[in-house]
């Protein structure tokens, strides 16, 4: 959610529309109302450091309502900049900050910034590559969502969870580095991001969102540890053939692997104790998976069009 601010009444400097962050004793950037394609935001308005973006500073959208998550692309998005750069003043960036923004290919967020909104960078379609800064403890829902030329994401520091549908999309994805501190990958994370072959996670418990990887290009997928692999995590991804879970498995939800016509085996320690419905139906390759406990509970459908069935 944005953080609430108090704020002064909106004033101009140069091209920029400003007004007074209290709550982070500086100003705050509120829309960008040039047309030049190369953009640097000034360090210092009126004698106070520029410290935090607004929303939709470079974008035009319809308005959707107070807390209304916008899906639609911004409507000048082949007009917006091609370069913006930050200054290192900055410490928040707020929700869709850069939303829609097509025509940056890559931009440097300075080690200030301590928090990111969700959806900041959400249709950035040409955006190549990003580095968080070590500051950044979440990567907020949406943040990269549909971000369809990003190639590689850096996510150091402390980070702890990667939101709901952040990089969703993405489906140029090849590269993705995950700090220890990672935690939980929230609901379709990489969901369609097609391109992305491997993922290394960190050595420790994860919890998974549903489809956190589904319609991905992932082939193998190497889990430390988790109690439980959710609804659709791995649905449809065409080329998976290796999944294994060194530690800790006792579920696999419904349609885990549904549709994962390359997958040859699921390796896992004993103790599975529950399969839920279509959990790898269509996963025609199956040859290796591990022994299930023998009192485990199966749904509908798990084993059909396998050689199970």
């Amino acid at each position: 959610m944005p953080r609430e601010t108090e704020l002064n009444t909106s004033a101009v400097h140069d091209d920029f529309i400003y007004e007074a962050d209290t709550e982070n004793n500086g100003i705050r950037i509120v829309k960008y109302v040039g047309n030049s394609r190369h953009v640097e935001i000034p360090r210092e308005i009126d004698g106070k450091k520029t410290v935090s973006l607004g929303a939709y500073v470079f974008a035009e959208t319809e308005d959707a309502g107070a807390g209304r998550f916008k899906a639609v692309v911004a409507g000048n998005g082949q007009s917006t900049p091609y370069e913006i750069i930050l200054p290192y003043t900055l410490k928040y960036i707020s929700y869709c900050a850069f939303y829609g923004c097509e025509n940056i290919t890559e931009i440097n967020i300075p080690e200030t910034v301590t928090e990111i909104g969700s959806s900041a960078f959400a249709f950035c379609r040409n955006l190549r590559r990003i580095k968080l800064p070590a500051g950044v403890d979440d990567v907020s829902r949406s943040t990269f969502r549909n971000c369809t030329g990003l190639k590689e994401a850096v996510i150091s520091g402390n980070v702890r969870t990667i939101g709901f549908i952040a990089f969703e999309n993405c489906v140029s994805l090849e590269r993705i580095i995950l700090p220890d501190s990672v935690r939980t990958i929230e609901m379709r994370a990489f969901c369609g991001c097609k391109s992305l072959r491997h993922v290394k996670l960190p050595d420790c418990g994860i919890t998974f969102g549903n489809g956190v990887f589904a319609e991905s290009g992932l082939i193998d997928m190497n889990i430390p540890e988790t109690g439980y692999i959710p609804q659709a995590m791995f649905h449809k991804c065409k080329e998976l053939e290796q999944v294994t879970v060194a530690r800790g498995l006792s579920e696999i939800g419904e349609d885990a692997f549904s549709g994962c016509e390359a997958l040859e085996s699921v390796l896992f320690p004993q103790g599975v104790k529950k399969i839920g419905s279509r959990a790898f139906c269509g996963c025609e390759a199956l040859e290796r998976l591990s022994p299930i406990d023998t009192d485990a509970v199966y749904g509908d459908d798990v084993w059909k069009d396998t050689q199970f069935y």
